[in-house]
């Protein structure tokens, strides 16, 4: 498990590292849609396409009256819009009537003669650098609307972080549990048990007569009683098993083979039962030569 440690606290800086600003507050983005709202109607009357602009712009002055707006802007403290903002919107509203009335190449003409493409354009670079987060520190309406809103947000923030935290130790914890587990099954599958269980063992054509010495799920430490070349592929028969495995390692005296199919953890156990190691080593039969 300690394997896993660097890599949790790894997962919990990159958590922590604060994330970029999205959108200021909803003013800003109810202004941020006015311009794009804006900017794709007058598109419209100047080519004809997308003429779901009108309706987007429609249902963005019915949605906000300018009065209520205008004290939103001033108790965010971003009222150095208010003047283009309601500008563009008594304009526009010019605009949608004539366009209803007399059509879209009278209202073309309208936008031109009022300066339309021009405002728009001020606008949208105005809006877009507007610093919402900020209190209202002069001008008009009240300063405590803003401070209140920024309280609310500020908690807001905080209950998230909170919730933020306490997931992510649920999951990491969560996550470290499973990783514990794994890393205890890994161990028992491979963990060797000594032993002294004859066996037959057949490689390269020839059958010999062998020990194992050690036993796990995964695979056994073998030595021949003679010596044996065995390599590649070998069947061990031993106990009342007769298993196929692939030989890992060798030396002079022994051999590490990997089981094909691995033993489960009953056989293993009946096994070290029917062959247990005596004080001195091997089996007192083994020794004898029974």
């Amino acid at each position: 498990m300690r394997k896993w440690l660097p890599t949790a606290a790894l997962l919990l800086t990159i958590f922590l590292l604060p994330a970029r600003a999205g959108a200021s507050c909803a003013v800003h983005q109810d202004l941020s849609d006015l311009n794009r709202a804006s900017a794709g109607f007058l598109t419209f009357l100047d080519t004809g396409q997308g003429a779901y602009h009108v309706q987007q712009l429609n249902s963005w002055l019915s949605a906000n009256p300018p009065a209520p707006l205008r004290q939103r802007m001033r108790a965010v403290g971003i009222q150095s819009a208010e003047g283009g903002t309601l500008k563009l919107m008594q304009q526009h509203t010019v605009l949608l009537q004539m366009l209803a009335s007399q059509g879209r190449t009278a209202a073309l003409e309208s936008a031109r003669h009022m300066g339309m493409f021009e405002l728009q354009a001020a606008y949208g670079t105005l809006v877009e650098a507007l610093p919402c987060d900020q209190f209202k520190e002069d001008g008009y309406g009240s300063k405590l609307v803003a401070i209140n809103a920024n309280d609310a947000r500020q908690r807001q923030q905080i209950i998230n972080a909170a919730i933020a935290w306490v997931s992510f130790l649920v999951l990491g914890g969560s996550v470290l549990y499973f990783l514990d587990r794994i890393g205890i099954r890994k161990i028992r599958r491979t963990k060797r048990y000594p032993c002294a269980v004859p066996c037959v063992l057949q490689a390269g054509g020839r059958t010999v007569q062998a020990h194992l010495v050690d036993l796990s799920r995964a695979g056994a430490k073998v030595r021949p009683d003679t010596p044996c070349q065995a390599s590649g592929r070998v069947r061990l028969s031993f106990g009342g098993h007769t298993v196929d495995a692939q030989v890992r390692w060798k030396t002079a005296d022994y051999i590490g083979v990997q089981f094909v199919q691995e033993f489960n953890f009953m056989q293993l156990h009946r096994l070290l039962e029917a062959f247990p190691m005596e004080d001195g080593g091997l089996r007192e039969e083994v020794r004898l030569g029974l």
